[in-house]
């Protein structure tokens, strides 16, 4: 499932994913050569790291929740399972009981490991059903539920 596929695993992350994703073709690598970042806990120190990072903050690294990795197991499939679904945000930008996350793309298209604009709720709607975003890029800052944006000056 994951052959030919490198991650990063924080120590928050059970061994159990470990094993999984090795067994499953996977191999381990240090966070800035990995192909996938994963987290169980954003306030763990060395992901805490990784949010604080320059990669981070220049939107070249994403940080996945383990629970991903629950997912394709259950599935037996890592094409049917949504990866975005699992992004894990900063401390910062989460909100109680679930997680209210504003992701920015330049292509508006999730590839990892750039961003799409996509609000993570209970009730989430999928990547699929989304439209493309053909107008001028803006800068969004999440205040609350409220944003507020601004043109990008090239």
């Amino acid at each position: 499932m994951f052959t030919n596929k490198s991650a990063w695993f924080s120590s928050s992350v059970p061994q159990a994913c470990h094993d999984f994703w090795i067994q499953e073709g996977g191999i381990i690598a240090g966070w800035k050569t990995a192909d996938y970042l994963f987290s169980e806990d954003a306030t763990c120190p060395d992901t805490v790291r990784i949010f604080e990072s320059k990669d981070y903050l220049w939107n070249k690294v994403t940080v996945f929740h383990c629970l991903f990795l629950s997912a394709c197991e259950k599935r037996h499939s890592v094409k049917s399972v949504c990866i975005g679904h699992y992004v894990l945000p900063p401390v910062s930008v989460q909100d109680g009981e679930g997680y209210y996350c504003i992701l920015l793309s330049f292509l508006c298209v999730l590839t990892f490991p750039l961003f799409s604009v996509v609000l993570f709720t209970p009730g989430y709607v999928s990547m699929d059903n989304l439209q493309k975003y053909s107008g001028d890029l803006c800068d969004i800052y999440p205040v609350c539920f409220q944003c507020s944006n601004h043109k990008v000056h090239a």
